[in-house]
């Protein structure tokens, strides 16, 4: 089968960067004026910035699959009454033979297109049609997209194949003596020994937020800045070192991300500060007035509040201190937002909504004004006309009082695959197995400053939240080595801020009460408890990261750590069972065992 890119336009490339995707179909029925096929492909520099935006197009075509397996498969997200027989095997995990949520080739068929513009790539080099720098830029971005494609089949799937040729069909893989299954441990070795190699440099730079670096692809179309487009690949690989155990790498991979925007030669702004942490400025669950539950703020335009995250009109610069990867679903071009038809009763065929453990765990919550629930669950799922709608993928569709579309037929969006919240838990999680608690705590719970301040850890400090204290020179961690040395130092006389004295971790963010302080046995360098930090951990990611793609994985990666098939049993039988689904007890059972995990792995 002769694969070839659609004929495409830079200019129009450019101006709606998410159309173009590599396949064996037209997508546009008019070709523009000026196009670009297999046959002059990868002549020059512009045609291969149109293979690594194809590739990112592609992504755009699986958000559904994504959504679908890493939440529903999970305990915060249920099929709706218009959901069919597929959806509802996916949430019992109850899979058949023939559903097509469960079929390994969409990703594959972008991992063989990687493959081959990797190809084509060493072709274009070797020719002296791209300098040596910028086919590592590119190599490597496309080589990073691989690699998540990877990562998505070790965790739903277990054992796969592993190819990085230019295979024509994707039924070559089938042939096991040439391709056989490796163990999701395996997979993670090869993943991390090619994202780890060779174009690491390239993976991140100071002068831009994320992604890719070069100045051919980053910059601003239609009001959405490239810079988000592109995966960041610091994340990328510190999220491999997580699932593979390498603790200490992760959180080197993390705290890199979150330092990138600081600068320590006296010339640091105010973003170097923000960046990438959750802190006191910016997304905060806020009231305009004390104590009056009627004034949370609660709109996309006002920053300071929470839901801004989500529904923020403008990309600006508190945007971009906390998205790290999102693609744009524009509503002049295909395809389609299918988050809409996923979770919208109004416009949408609303198959999917969150379960009552979902709003059983933020309503445990308590909040620092007594309020007895999490906000950010308010936030994340409204009742919309009768109906529990979850609302994160939502705010750029629907709008004003009653959450209703300006049009049905504008179906605009963006996908949010990877911000700051994610980040932060996932290095609060290496920090914790890494045996240090006491920065898993700060970074989860009341913040760097907080913590580590000589103030700490008194009742009436730990319970008033952020606190300044005067003294600028002791106000930072100690006795730590990198990548956990994190300075939160803070002081007028001299004048002195340090990257993390704005951090205030995710609980602090959200207004809640802080973890009871015995998790630390009583102050930082004093030990802790690591599996109970761990559980805070996990089940602050459900609070914080819910309907975001993320909780299948997360809860996966427990298990597998502890051998503890059971750890996601439990949360997937309290979610049936707190639906009134008949099959709670037959999924637990299932999914006590590591195999029950996966999915059957049909090509």
């Amino acid at each position: 089968m002769k694969r070839h890119l659609h004929t495409i336009t830079i200019r129009v490339l450019l101006s709606a960067a998410m159309l173009m995707t590599f396949s064996c179909k037209k997508m546009l029925d008019i070709e523009p004026e000026t196009s670009v096929d297999i046959s002059n492909h990868y002549r020059n520099i512009n045609d291969a910035n149109a293979a690594v935006i194809g590739i990112y197009g592609q992504i755009l075509g699986i958000a559904d699959r994504y959504i679908i397996l890493n939440e529903l498969r999970a305990d915060l997200v249920s099929p709706t009454t218009n959901a069919d027989q597929y959806l509802r095997e996916i949430s019992t995990h109850t899979v058949s033979a023939n559903n097509p949520w469960a079929d390994p080739r969409p990703f594959y068929k972008i991992i063989l297109n990687c493959n081959d513009a990797l190809k084509n790539f060493d072709i274009m080099v070797k020719a002296a049609r791209m300098r040596p720098e910028e086919y590592a830029q590119r190599a490597a971005d496309v080589n990073a997209v691989r690699a998540w494609l990877y990562l998505q089949l070790g965790i739903h799937w277990g054992e796969v194949p592993y190819v990085t040729d230019a295979l024509e069909d994707i039924d070559a893989l089938k042939d096991q003596s040439k391709y056989p299954r490796l163990t999701f441990n395996a997979l993670l070795d090869n993943l991390i020994a090619s994202v780890s190699s060779g174009y690491l440099d390239y993976y991140s730079a100071a002068t831009t937020t994320t992604g890719a670096t070069s100045t051919s692809l980053i910059t601003t179309v239609d009001g959405y800045p490239t810079n988000l487009f592109f995966i960041n690949k610091r994340c990328l690989l510190g999220d491999l070192y997580l699932w593979r155990g390498r603790y200490t790498d992760a959180a080197t991979q993390y705290r890199y991300v979150t330092e990138q925007g600081y600068r320590n030669d006296g010339a640091s702004t105010n973003t170097g500060f923000w960046q990438f942490k959750p802190n006191y400025n910016v997304f905060n669950v806020a009231y305009s007035r004390a104590g009056d539950e009627t004034s949370l703020i609660d709109d996309n335009t006002s920053v300071s509040g929470w839901r801004a995250i989500f529904g923020a009109a403008t990309q600006g610069t508190e945007v971009n201190t906390e998205w790290i990867w999102s693609l744009p679903f524009d509503k002049n071009f295909a395809p389609t937002n299918p988050l809409i038809d996923l979770f919208s009763n109004q416009g949408g065929r609303y198959l999917l909504t969150a379960s009552q453990y979902a709003v059983d765990k933020w309503n445990s919550e308590t909040q620092n004004n007594g309020f007895p629930y999490d906000a950010r669950g308010r936030f994340s799922v409204r009742n919309v006309a009768g109906q529990r709608v979850i609302m994160k993928p939502l705010y750029n569709y629907l709008t004003g009082a009653n959450f209703t579309p300006g049009s049905v037929l504008q179906k605009q969006g963006r996908w949010l695959l990877y911000r700051s919240g994610t980040l932060n838990l996932h290095f609060a999680e290496a920090a914790c197995r890494d045996n240090y608690v006491d920065v898993a705590y700060s970074l989860t719970n009341a913040g760097v400053l907080q913590v580590f301040s000589s103030i700490f850890p008194t009742p009436a400090a730990i319970s008033s939240g952020r606190n300044v204290p005067t003294d600028a020179t002791n106000i930072m961690i100690t006795n730590k080595p990198a990548p956990y040395d994190l300075d939160a130092r803070y002081g007028d006389v001299p004048l002195f801020r340090a990257p993390w004295h704005r951090q205030i971790g995710t609980r602090t963010r959200a207004n809640l009460t802080l973890l009871p302080i015995d998790i630390i046995n009583g102050g930082p360098n004093r030990g802790g408890d690591m599996i109970r930090m761990e559980n805070a951990i996990i089940d602050e990611d459900g609070l914080e990261l819910a309907f975001e793609g993320q909780r299948w994985g997360d809860l996966l990666r427990i298990a597998l750590r502890r051998n503890d098939p059971s750890f996601i049993a439990s949360r997937v039988y309290q979610k049936l069972l707190r639906d009134g689904n008949g099959q709670a007890g037959a999924a637990q059972t299932k999914l006590s065992t590591v195999s029950g995990l996966y999915l059957p792995f049909k090509l």
